[in-house]
């Protein structure tokens, strides 16, 4: 009997363990679903159709041309274990609602969520989608008829490395990316 109990410890610890080790958390909205592992993030460039083009990137968003301007769409700054957006981040992301807005409805915004690496995986996947959501509210509110997909790449995306505070602070972010 002893032995029973045994194994059945030692199978639930293994289930257990190779359960939370897979990385793919997806949620749905209303316009997609997506997984979030980083298999499936597309190389950030190179993106042109008749309303877009991808130009380059900057150190605080991404330069786009949209229907024949030079836009800047930038990234938008949480704190740490928030999702909330403050006033100046709420201003940001309306501000890059009114650049999107005129995007066609057949183009996608990915929205990324992005954490620093204090946490659980799975805590930091749920507070990147819950920064992308933040943010899609926003665009959705603002009038942004595109498509919207929202994606979490916790802490798997880091544009910083140095363990600081400053260099923590940029990885607290959500990103965008337009596709068709």
């Amino acid at each position: 009997m002893k032995k029973l109990g045994l194994y059945s410890v030692l199978v639930s610890a293994l289930l257990f363990t190779t359960g939370c080790s897979e990385k793919n958390a997806e949620l749905e909205t209303d316009n997609s679903v997506v997984a979030t592992d980083n298999s499936g993030v597309s190389d950030r460039s190179g993106i042109e159709d008749g309303s877009f083009s991808a130009l380059e990137k900057a150190g605080n968003g991404n330069y786009y041309m949209i229907n024949g301007q030079k836009v800047l769409i930038e990234h938008i700054y949480f704190g740490f274990d928030k999702y909330n957006l403050t006033a100046d981040n709420k201003e940001k992301a309306t501000n890059n609602a009114s650049k999107l807005s005129p995007l066609k409805a057949d183009t996608t915004v990915k929205v990324f969520g992005n954490t620093d690496e204090w946490g659980s995986d799975e805590y930091n996947y749920a507070l990147g989608l819950k920064r992308a959501n933040a943010v899609k509210d926003v665009l959705v509110s603002n009038g942004v008829s595109a498509n919207i997909s929202l994606i979490s790449l916790g802490e798997s995306n880091p544009v910083c490395t140095e363990k600081t505070k400053d260099c923590w602070a940029k990885n607290r972010r959500v990103e965008h990316e337009l596709s068709k």
